[in-house]
């Protein structure tokens, strides 16, 4: 069950409520989950409280989905009645969850909090909350009145916003127009709030690379055990480094490239050194000083939601059980960890495949990443592993990276990156993997997450199509509602090395290009996964393996047509801060036409993307009809137009 225990103020989100969820007590472990961690187990570990399962968190206000994991199985909550069938395309979750209203009850809200009013680039954004259906017009009034636009929806609440040109002060009230007549509402004055960030961010497009998968040095022997390894390593990036800067991409993200046992490397041995099968830390420091020469940015993917089995600190406790030192380290469930037929089976001489088949099949007293023995979960309770892990990351931030990438953050307490933000340095790009709503893991723990609700979204206009032009603007405008400033910091992707690869999903080249377009002249910042540029195709098969095709050089083998668009859209990315800073005015968002602005200062870029397989009629804006030659356009089906103006500077990207 769920109780609302009190609300207070919060200077994000304005007001949160104290949320109190208890379960009756069975199993030997339990974990509220929910739509604010992607119902995964880690964050949210509950306690005993007499004969229940119990956790309070905070909460902003909102329709939350949640239930519980008991022993590592899923429930919703049996004594709330009130369920719905939550669906999410983005990873694959479709399950009855139970449904928590967490709301103060009044009709209109604002606050002086960064989420109603706050300053980015060249201007001060104020946003006004009304119950749905309730206010028919909002007028922002100051030194002249503001008619605030209805931004977006949600199951509660609308939505308003004014966008002024940038205060440091702000005198304000509102007026609210409902069936029954003119509201005012409050007396404002505030200082519109500003959140810290890499300043270097903004200008990049990201690159993500699995280097195993990437490129090899030279046609040597692969080394390492896991048959699945395909041999590339760091040196090979660094031999295609011209290619990459031919790309015009200029910043990169690797997967974990730390000691392992396998390819993809999330089973991390050795936090300290690059594994030796991708080159070591004398290849790294080369790689490195490259990219500075380079102006490319870099950030690693680091894995501390668990580590191997093979970590030293936890083959201490195999060896010497409930003596070890870390036996605090790690969420052990019983002792010894492991049986005497387990240890027998992995020390074999069968092949490692056969081992793995065998032992997923046998029982551990710990818990573990999805269930898999060899990444047994961190206790992030302890305190050890807090510095452990802040030690990490400030270590390979010295070493020159800048900035990480948080495997399985949502899985790990949002207080403990609280505490790892204060202590990287301001100029570090941190990027959460939160695969759902990021509300609570925004703002003082991530400058961005990996935008899965974004990916949602495109999943659902571009791909399935079950969503039109229409909705899919107001999923766009309720991110932006629920995430302020920190939209443009968010990290986002088609694709990544954990879903499919999207030009698989969507099947032919022009629609993934209408996407790419929208991609990269969308707020946040956009990255590619390798390959995509080419049409690299994933492999066949399910789960993860499938976006994880090695990359093919062959020119031969090439999309040549993906990559001259692809190239082109980064540049003209690159070259705009429209598309990096400017704020978004939706023009015509109809069936499936997307037409929208990008506008900063004296920039502005005007984009159409037909997403339909018919012909379509766009009303070009008076000040681009200079460089389109004409008041209208018509758009082919799958195809899109961006329209770039700046002083003297004018440019029209076609396709096709």
């Amino acid at each position: 069950m769920y109780k609302i225990l009190e609300f207070g103020h919060n200077e994000y989100f304005g007001r949160v409520a104290k949320v109190e969820f208890s379960f009756p007590k069975r199993g030997g472990y339990a974990y509220l989950v929910g739509s604010f961690n992607a119902f995964n187990e880690g964050s949210f570990r509950m306690r005993e409280k007499g004969d229940r399962w119990h956790i309070v968190i905070d909460l902003p206000e909102a329709i939350w989905y949640y239930g519980f994991s008991l022993d590592g199985k899923y429930t919703p909550d049996i004594e709330n009645p009130e369920r719905t069938l939550y669906r999410r395309l983005s990873y694959k979750f479709e399950r009855e969850v139970s449904i928590a209203r967490i709301w103060a009850g009044d009709e209109f809200y604002h606050e002086p909090s960064l989420l109603y009013i706050y300053s980015f680039a060249d201007r001060t954004h104020v946003l006004f909350r009304a119950v749905r259906g309730r206010a028919l017009r909002v007028i922002l009034v100051t030194d002249e009145s503001v008619g605030m636009r209805k931004k977006a929806s949600d199951e509660l609440f609308d939505y308003f916003e004014a966008i002024l040109p940038r205060v440091k002060e702000l005198s304000y009230t509102f007026e609210i127009e409902t069936e029954e007549g003119s509201v005012e509402y409050g007396d404002f004055t505030a200082t519109p709030k500003e959140l810290s960030t890499p300043k270097w961010i903004f200008s990049r497009v990201f690159y993500q690379i699995m280097p195993d998968r990437f490129e090899r040095e030279s046609n040597e022997e692969k080394v390492g055990g896991d048959p699945k390894i395909y041999g590339g390593n760091l040196p090979g990036i660094l031999k295609r480094l011209d290619y990459i800067e031919g790309l015009r991409v200029n910043a990169l993200y690797l997967t974990p490239i730390f000691e392992s046992i396998t390819y993809h490397g999330y089973d991390v041995i050795d936090y300290f050194n690059v594994a030796k099968r991708l080159g070591g830390n004398a290849a790294f420091e080369k790689l490195v000083r490259e990219l500075k020469r380079r102006d490319i940015k870099l950030i690693l993917d680091g894995v501390f939601h668990h580590t191997s089995f093979f970590h030293p600190h936890f083959q201490d406790v195999v060896r010497k059980g409930v003596e070890s030192v870390y036996r605090d380290f790690y969420r052990i469930t019983g002792f010894p960890v492991v049986s005497q037929e387990f240890l027998e089976i992995l020390n074999s001489e069968e092949p490692w495949e056969e081992k793995f088949k065998r032992l997923k099949n046998l029982d551990w007293n710990y818990e573990s990443f999805f269930s898999v023995w060899l990444m047994p979960r961190l206790n992030h309770d302890d305190p050890r592993v807090r510095k452990f892990i802040a030690k990490v990351m400030n270590y390979w931030l010295e070493k020159g990276i800048d900035g990480w990438r948080l495997d399985v953050a949502h899985g790990i307490p949002p207080d403990l990156w609280r505490e790892i933000r204060k202590e990287m340095p301001e100029d570090a790009y941190l990027v959460g993997e939160v695969m759902d709503d990021a509300r609570m893991w925004l703002f003082d723990k991530f400058h961005g997450t990996m935008n899965y609700p974004l990916y949602e979204a495109i999943l659902r206009f571009f791909v399935t199509g079950e969503i039109t032009a229409e909705e899919f603007l107001n999923y766009l405008e309720l991110l932006s509602t629920y995430y302020g400033p920190a939209e443009y910091m968010m990290y986002n992707f088609l694709d990544n090395h954990d879903v499919e690869r999207f030009l698989d999903l969507v099947g032919d080249r022009k629609r993934y290009l209408c996407a790419l377009a929208f991609l990269m002249t969308y707020k946040g910042i956009p990255s590619i996964f390798y390959g995509d540029e080419i049409g690299l195709s994933g492999m066949e098969g399910k789960g993860l393996e499938v976006s994880r095709t090695p990359m093919r050089w062959e020119g031969n083998q090439w999309d040549t047509e993906i990559l001259k668009v692809t190239k082109a859209l980064i540049r003209l990315r690159r070259n705009s801060r429209a598309l990096q800073l400017g704020f978004f005015r939706p023009l015509k968002f109809k069936g499936r036409l997307l037409v929208y602005e990008r506008i900063y200062e004296k920039e502005h870029v005007l984009v159409a993307i037909n997403c339909s397989s018919r012909v379509e009629s766009v009303l070009i804006p008076e000040k681009y009809r200079p460089i389109v030659g004409k008041t209208s356009i018509e758009l082919a089906p799958w195809s899109f137009i961006v329209v770039f103006s700046r002083f003297n500077d004018v440019q029209l990207l076609s396709w096709p």
